[in-house]
C-alpha cells in the first residue's frame, strides 16, 4: 500500500486532499464545539445577571444592610436564607447567595441560599472563589460573569454577579448566582446535534468534490505516461519509436504538462532530423572508409609480398657478387662462371627494376586513397563537435525550463500563502466565514498540487538533461575515436610517402646495378688481363648489393607497418558501422 502511494503521484495527492479535508472538518468541529461551548456560557451568564438585577430590584437591601451590622445565625439571616433558597429553587440555580466584598477587596460569602442542615451549605464570612475582574466590576457599581470555575468542594460552575445597594445608593454587597457545568454541556451538546445535518452535507459535497478532484488529477496527468514513455524510448537509442509514440497520443493542453510535451516534441523532431543526417552522412563515410580500407589492406598486403619478393632478391644478388668477388681473387679460370653470374645478375636486376616499378605504382595509388580517407575522416570529426554543440545547447534549453518552473513554484508557494491567510481571516469571521474556509482550503490544495506537479516536471526535466549529458558525453568520446582515426590515417599517409621514396631509391640502386652488370658483361673478355680490376668492381658490387640490401630490410619494415597500420583502420571502420547501426531514426 504504502509503496503504491510512493510511486503513484495521484495516490499521494488524494492522500494529502482526503488529510486536509478531514483537518478541516475536525477543525470546523473543534471550532463549532468551542464556540458553542462560550456562547452558552455566554447565555447562561446574561440570563443570570438579569434575573439576578431583576432580583436584586425586588429584594429589601435594608434588611441586607441590618444582618451586616451584626452577622449571626439570627432569625433576621434564617429568613434572609429562606428568602435565597426560595429563589434558587424557582430558576434552577445551584446556589445563590449573598457576599460581602471587605476593605481589603476581599469577598466573603455571608449568607448562602441553601436550606437548612445542607451539608453543601456555606458558613457565614467563608472566603469565596469570585474572580478579581468580578470583584472590580461590582465595586464599580456593575454586573459581572466569571468562566467555568472548577472547585474541588463545590464542583464545576459559572457564576454572574449583580451589585446590592442600600436606599442611599452605597454598594453593601452583591448577589450571586452558580449554575452547574452540566447545564452548559448539554445545550452544547444539542447545539451540535441540530448541526450534524448540516456536516453531513458539508462532508457529502467534499466526497465529491474530492472525487471530482481524483478526476481532474488523473486526466490532466494523464498525458505525463505519454511523455515517459518517448522519453524512454530516446534513452534507448530508438528516436523512431519516441517520434511515433509522442505523435501517435498527442496532447492538447496548453498547460505545464502540453508545454512539455510541446518542447519534447520539438526535441524529438529536431533530434531525429539532426541525428538522420548526422548518421546519413557517417554511414555513407564510414562505407566509404571502410571499403577504401580493405583495398588499402590488400594493397599493403601485395605491396608486402613484393618487397618479401625484393628482398629475397637482393640477398641472392649479395650472395652472387660475394662469390664473384671470392672467385676473381682464387683464380682466373673462374671468368667462365663470373660471366655466367654477372649474366644472372643482368637478368635478376632487370627482374628487380620491373618489380621496384610495379611496387612504386601501388604504393603511389595507395598514398591517394590515403589522402581521401584523411579528409573524410576530418569531415566526420567536424560532423561529430557540431553534434556536441546541440547536445550542449539542448541542455541549455533544460537549464531556461527549469528557471520558468522555479517560477511557477514560486507562485505556487504564494498561493498557499495567500489561501492559508485567507483561512485564518475566515476563522476569525466565525460562522459567517464557513464557505470562504472551504474555498480557502480548495485553493490552498490547488496551489499544492501545482507545486507537486511543478516538481515531477522538474525531476522529468533533470531526467532530460542526464540524457543530453550522456549524449554529449558519447559524442565526445566518438569525437576522440574519430580524432585518433585523423591522426592514423595522417601517419599511414606519411609512411607511404616514405615507402614511395624508398621504392623510387630502390629503383634508382637496381637501373644502377644493370648497368654495371652489363659493363661486366662487355669487358668479361678483358678479365684474364685485368684481374686485379674486376676484383675491385666485384668488391664494389659486392658493397653496393650491401646497401641494396640494408635498403630492401629498412623499406619491408616500413611497408609491414603500413600493413599493420591497414589492418587497424579497417577494424575501427567496423566498429563504427556497428555503432552507427545501433542508432534507429
Amino acid at each position: 500500500m504504502f509503496a503504491f502511494i510512493r510511486k503513484s503521484l495521484i495516490a499521494r495527492i488524494l492522500c494529502v486532499t482526503t488529510a486536509v479535508i478531514l483537518g478541516i472538518t475536525a477543525g470546523n468541529l473543534a471550532i463549532q464545539w468551542v464556540n458553542t461551548g462560550s456562547a452558552v456560557q455566554g447565555t447562561i451568564s446574561s440570563y443570570n445577571m438579569n434575573i439576578a438585577s431583576h432580583y436584586v430590584t425586588q429584594l429589601d437591601a435594608g434588611r441586607y444592610s441590618v444582618f451586616l451590622e451584626d452577622p449571626q445565625e439570627s432569625e433576621l439571616y434564617w429568613s434572609l436564607r429562606d428568602e435565597l433558597d426560595q429563589f434558587r429553587t424557582s430558576i434552577g440555580a445551584r446556589y445563590v447567595y449573598f457576599v460581602k466584598i471587605d476593605e481589603a477587596g476581599q469577598p466573603l460569602l455571608m449568607i448562602d441560599g441553601r436550606p437548612p442542615g445542607d451539608p453543601l451549605a456555606s458558613p457565614i464570612n467563608e472566603e469565596t472563589d469570585m474572580p478579581d475582574t468580578a470583584v472590580k466590576s461590582v465595586l464599580a457599581g456593575e454586573n459581572a460573569s466569571s468562566e467555568l470555575i472548577k472547585n474541588p468542594e463545590y464542583g464545576d460552575y459559572i457564576s454572574a454577579f449583580v451589585p446590592v445597594k442600600n436606599e442611599q445608593g452605597a454598594l453593601i454587597g452583591a448577589l450571586g448566582i452558580d449554575t452547574d457545568v452540566t447545564v452548559v454541556s448539554s445545550l452544547t451538546r444539542d447545539v451540535l446535534l441540530q448541526s450534524l445535518p448540516l456536516y453531513s452535507i458539508i462532508l457529502a459535497v467534499s466526497l465529491i468534490a474530492l472525487g471530482v478532484i481524483a478526476w481532474f488529477i488523473t486526466r490532466s496527468l494523464r498525458p505525463l505516461h505519454t511523455i515517459t514513455a518517448g522519453a524512454g524510448a530516446m534513452a534507448g537509442g530508438d528516436l523512431a519509436e519516441a517520434s511515433r509514440i509522442l505523435h501517435g497520443r498527442p496532447v492538447k493542453s496548453r498547460d505545464e504538462i502540453g508545454t512539455a510535451y510541446q518542447a519534447m516534441l520539438k526535441m524529438s523532431g529536431e533530434l531525429n532530423i539532426r541525428v538522420k543526417g548526422m548518421v546519413s552522412n557517417v554511414s555513407s563515410a564510414s562505407d566509404y572508409l571502410y571499403g577504401t580500407s580493405e583495398t588499402f589492406a590488400r594493397n599493403a598486403d601485395d605491396v608486402l609480398r613484393m618487397s618479401e619478393t625484393v628482398n629475397v632478391k637482393i640477398g641472392d644478388i649479395y650472395s652472387g657478387a660475394s662469390t664473384q668477388t671470392e672467385g676473381a681473387q682464387s683464380s682466373a679460370l673462374a671468368m667462365d662462371e663470373m660471366a655466367q653470374g654477372i649474366a644472372r645478375i643482368s637478368a635478376a636486376s632487370a627482374s628487380v627494376s620491373e618489380t621496384a616499378v610495379q611496387a612504386l605504382d601501388k604504393v603511389n595509388t595507395s598514398q591517394t586513397a590515403m589522402s581521401r580517407m584523411s579528409r573524410q575522416m576530418e569531415s566526420i570529426a567536424e560532423s561529430t563537435d557540431e553534434t556536441m554543440n546541440m547536445a550542449v545547447l539542448l541542455q541549455g534549453y533544460t537549464a531556461e525550463i527549469e528557471g520558468a518552473l522555479a517560477a511557477i513554484r514560486q507562485f505556487a508557494d504564494q498561493t498557499k500563502l495567500l489561501a492559508l491567510n485567507a483561512s485564518i481571516e475566515a476563522a476569525r469571521a466565525g460562522e459567517h466565514g464557513r464557505g470562504f474556509t472551504v474555498v480557502a482550503g480548495e485553493v490552498r490544495k490547488l496551489a499544492e498540487g501545482s507545486a507537486s506537479a511543478v516538481e515531477r516536471v522538474a525531476d522529468l526535466l533533470i531526467h532530460i538533461g542526464t540524457i543530453s549529458s550522456g549524449i554529449s558525453t558519447q559524442m565526445t568520446e566518438a569525437s576522440s575515436e574519430v580524432g585518433e582515426g585523423v591522426r592514423m590515417s595522417t601517419g599511414a599517409e606519411e609512411a607511404l610517402v616514405l615507402a614511395a621514396a624508398a621504392f623510387r631509391e630502390v629503383a634508382e640502386q637496381i637501373v644502377d646495378v644493370s648497368a654495371t652488370a652489363e659493363e661486366l658483361s662487355a669487358g668479361s673478355q678483358e678479365v684474364a688481363a685485368t684481374v686485379g680490376s674486376m676484383a675491385m668492381i666485384a668488391g664494389g658490387v659486392t658493397e653496393q648489393t650491401r646497401q641494396i640490401r640494408e635498403l630492401t630490410d629498412l623499406q619491408l619494415e616500413k611497408i609491414r607497418e603500413v600493413y599493420e597500420a591497414s589492418r587497424v583502420i579497417s577494424v575501427s571502420t567496423s566498429d563504427m558501422r556497428q555503432a552507427i547501426l545501433q542508432v534507429r531514426v
